[in-house]
């Protein structure tokens, strides 16, 4: 059962980075020089164990500041290593204009990159992964700085206790269209503790104000202005970033599970033959839910108070189906044409769609030939895979849920039914030890007679049981699976969930 995802990995690995960005530049001298500037070596911690380096450089060259963190981090995946690395850099004016940056995400898979350029009141955006290009190109929003900029505004606000401010700042992990808020406030000096010492230090809280809600990142910083220690939390999962070596950096990982520590218990049994399952969803103290399931035909959500919903899931009976009326005509195209991740028009995604696909008595059983064919076609259910396309996967034919998700959604469009991919929350009776928990996991939806209906290769189920809860649908076109997993990341160490009834 794959249920902890890349994409949501690569989230909280992309706000790692971020977190990292805004304290270690208050390295910098008070005059920029030409060549390096500054330059500081992190250790990155997750439940007090080493699990990764990163490493950012500040440097002039001629009227121009370069900016350049690349960090490298393993997680533990139930048992499996997976190694992500990034480079994340910007270009800025001496007075800490935006004029490009550029970013490169390699999840075991091919490298997604990002390339942007500010000019004209525009910013045009170039990702490239998989030998495929696309090009966005965004409004300039005058407020909106990067790295050099942010460092510039520190300075001129200072840290003494009691100072605030807030800043505009564009990051590519966290969307283009429109800069992301970050406050500053300082708490002055404070004690801390550092490897088992009792240090003092200047405390910064800087706040990230995004859609996917608000991440607080505490930073210490020495007497010379070096960031001695950051913490943060992502998900219930505390990060802890400290200042270190070159040579200790890179000394050797202890890679934390976080599979197990993403499951939520549910203490309550889901028989497999359940027609529907009414769910509790609560914030847990001192939370709030940022995201809310969405509602479709086979799951209801109803309001409670204290900021909770309930929701309540039904099995789609396709033989019921099959009588209804309706159709995908004035459906959005969206849903119906390949993108870089459900790249439909690949010849071999086409070619197989074709063959499962014969011999089809009608789109449910379509659908279902679909599904099957998937399940067994990717025989290795690798936890190593970063994330793919269809086409990668239908080479490959290796993958956990996102994989699958991807690979049915393309064979679907290949063959005419309109599809897109579902994040949630499923249920399993057992697993990593726990029972009865319900974790993170991708699906695959496809429009029948009128309907969004789920489809489920990971877990091997056409009819499905009502034991998954939609948090999130996309067509991928504009959206990616790592921009599902930013609004999913905390969800998780936001919410408790209790069955209240089965049916």
């Amino acid at each position: 059962m794959l249920l902890f995802s890349a994409p949501r990995m690569k989230r909280f690995f992309s706000l790692g980075l971020i977190s990292l960005l805004l304290p270690c530049l208050t390295m910098a001298q008070t005059e920029a020089p030409q060549g390096l500037i500054s330059e500081a070596w992190m250790e990155v911690r997750m439940f007090n164990a080493k699990v990764g380096y990163s490493h950012t450089t500040l440097r002039r060259d001629g009227d121009v500041v370069h900016t350049r963190t690349e960090t490298t981090m393993i997680i533990n995946r139930a048992g499996a290593d997976v190694t992500m690395k990034s480079i994340e850099s910007s270009r800025e004016t001496i007075g800490g204009k935006p004029l490009g940056f550029f970013t490169s995400m390699d999840l075991g898979s091919a490298p997604v990159r990002k390339k942007g350029v500010f000019a004209d009141g525009k910013i045009r955006v170039t990702a490239k992964q998989f030998g495929r290009e696309k090009v966005t190109e965004y409004n300039l929003d005058q407020r909106g700085i990067m790295s050099w900029g942010l460092e510039l505004l520190s300075r001129t606000k200072g840290n003494a206790k009691g100072t605030k401010y807030e800043a505009w700042m564009y990051s590519p992990e966290f969307g283009m269209d429109a800069p992301t808020k970050v406050t500053v406030e300082s708490h002055g000096e404070e004690q801390f503790e550092l490897k088992g010492k009792t240090m003092k230090g200047t405390k910064l809280v800087s706040t990230m104000h995004s859609e996917a809600g608000e991440v607080p990142i505490a930073t210490w910083l020495g007497e010379d202005g070096r960031p001695l220690r950051v913490t943060m939390q992502m998900a219930g999962i505390p990060i802890e970033m400290i200042a270190t070596d070159r040579a200790l950096a890179k000394a050797e990982f202890q890679p934390t599970d976080l599979f197990t520590q993403s499951l939520l218990s549910i203490e309550t049994e889901i028989p497999g033959d359940a027609n529907s399952v009414v769910y509790r969803m609560l914030p847990k103290k001192d939370k709030q839910l940022d995201l809310q399931p969405e509602k479709n035909d086979f799951q209801q959500v109803r309001s409670l108070g204290e900021g909770g919903v309930e929701v309540t899931v039904k099995r789609a009976r396709h033989a019921d189906l099959l009588k209804a009326k309706g159709h995908s005509g004035g459906l959005a195209f969206e849903y119906k044409k390949a993108n870089v991740m459900i790249d439909s028009d690949d010849p071999l995604v086409q070619r197989l769609a074709k063959g499962a696909t014969q011999g089809s008595r009608n789109v449910f059983d379509m659908a279902h030939r679909l599904r099957h064919f998937v399940s067994h076609y990717v025989r290795v259910k690798n936890l190593e895979v970063g994330f793919a396309t269809a086409s990668e996967v239908a080479r490959s034919r290796e993958g956990d849920c996102s994989e699958h998700a991807v690979l049915l959604a393309a064979m679907g469009r290949a063959a005419g039914l309109p599809s897109r991919v579902v994040a949630g929350l499923v249920y399993v009776p057992e697993l990593a030890g726990k029972k009865n928990v319900m974790g993170y996991h991708l699906w695959t939806q496809f429009h029948l007679r009128g309907r969004w209906v789920d489809f489920d290769a990971a877990l091997g189920e056409s009819e499905c049981a009502p034991t998954r809860i939609c948090l999130m649908t996309s067509s991928l076109e504009d959206s990616s699976l790592t921009e599902l997993g930013l609004a999913l990341l905390d969800y998780i160490g936001q919410v408790e969930i209790k069955v209240t009834k089965v049916e």
